[in-house]
This record gives structure tokens, sequence and C-alpha cells, in this order.
């Protein structure tokens, strides 16, 4: 009972031990996965903003040369100067208000995804509590185990190992062996 009960917390321990190394490289997967498309839509957009806020500053100097253009000749084209000011004003706007709605999107992207790591982090840290738990349980059981018992369990895959060698040492033995006894009858019969 006490071999069994030995064995099943070596198991249980060894277990705890890949499960906690699984659970670790996953939450790390998990988190740099999240952190990539963060970053990538980030660049993504921030490249979108900047050249519509180029293009914002194009058509303001534009505007600006046609308005020294147009100051010479304000009375007979006034009337496009004002339509010129007002094109480049909504440019400036529209621009203002997708900065305002990137720097918005970013910010809310970013606090979720601060939450979600959180929580995946709240969750890591429960699984490698079981898990210490489990190992804690194991190396308890494995302390008040004999210790000839325990070491019979960490010792059982080496001889098995040792067995395995012993069983291919004596079959190459045999097979030398009469190869050899064919070989002096072959000898013999042809002395004959």
């Amino acid at each position: 009972m006490t071999d069994k009960k030995t064995t099943d917390a070596a198991w249980t321990l060894l277990t705890s031990f890949q499960e906690a190394n699984q659970t670790i490289a996953e939450h790390l997967l998990s988190a740099q996965e999240r952190n990539r498309k963060l970053s990538e839509r980030f660049f993504t957009e921030g490249m979108e903003v900047l050249k519509a806020n180029q293009a914002a500053a194009a058509d303001m100097v534009a505007t600006q040369e046609r308005t020294l253009q147009h100051t010479q000749r304000f009375f007979t084209e006034g009337m496009e100067v004002l339509k010129a000011n007002q094109a480049a004003a909504q440019s400036l706007i529209a621009a203002q208000e997708r900065t305002n709605q990137y720097i918005q999107d970013f910010f809310n992207e970013g606090i979720e995804v601060l939450k979600s790591q959180g929580e995946s982090m709240r969750a890591l840290m429960q699984e490698l509590e079981q898990q210490i738990r489990k190992q804690y349980e194991a190396i308890q059981t494995l302390m008040y185990a004999p210790v000839g018992t325990t070491l019979d369990i960490l010792s059982t895959p080496l001889a098995a190992y040792q067995k395995a060698l012993g069983i291919a040492e004596t079959i190459t033995r045999q097979g030398l062996e009469q190869m050899q006894q064919a070989t002096q009858q072959t000898q013999e019969r042809h002395n004959e």
C-alpha cells in the first residue's frame, strides 16, 4: 500500500511539474500574441493617421498658397478663397476626429489588454497554486515513505533499462555463439 501511495505521489509530482510548465508556456504564448496584435494594429493605424495628417497638412499648405494668390484678387475671387478655407478646415476637423478616435481606441484596447492579462495572470496564479499544492502533497508523501521504497520507485526506470541491456547482451552473445558453431560445422564439413 505504501509503495503504491509513494508511486502515486511521485507520479503526481511529475505530472504536476509538467502541467505547471505547460500552463506557463501557454500563458506566455498567449500574452506574446496579444502584445503582437496590439503592436501591429497600433503601427498600422498610426501610419494611417500619419498619412491623414500629412494629407491635411498638404491641403493646408496648398490652401495657404491659394489664399496668397487670391488675396490679390480678393474682391473678384473672394468666394473661391472662402470655399477653399472651408474645405481645408473640414479636412483638418476630419483628421483631428480620426486622431481622437485613434487615441481613444488605442487606450481602450490597451486597457482591455491589461485587463485580459490581469485575468490571465490570476488564472495562471490559481493554476500554479494548485500545482504547488499537488507537488507539496507528493513531496510530503515521499518524505514519509521508507527511503528504500522511495529509492526503488525512483530507480525503477534505471533498473528496467539495465534489464533491457542485459537481455540485449544475452541475445547478442547467443547469436555470436550460434554463428561460431555454424562456422565450425562448416569448416569440419569442408575438411572431411
